[in-house]
């Protein structure tokens, strides 16, 4: 398992309020919230990919 960046950790903060900031509550919905989170760390130069574990 890979250790967790504080960095990432930070963006992700960032994301998060950036979208409780300019979305009202009343939009605000998680898969909007992960989407925002993913273009925060894409445009930060992570690369997404899922966890995909081999059958043992």
């Amino acid at each position: 398992m890979n250790p967790f960046p504080p960095a990432a950790s930070a963006i992700i903060n960032a994301a998060i309020d950036d979208y409780r900031l300019t979305t009202p509550p009343d939009q605000q919905t998680p898969a909007a919230l992960t989407d925002r989170i993913g273009q925060y760390l894409l445009s930060s130069g992570y690369v997404i990919r899922p966890d995909v574990r081999e059958p043992a």
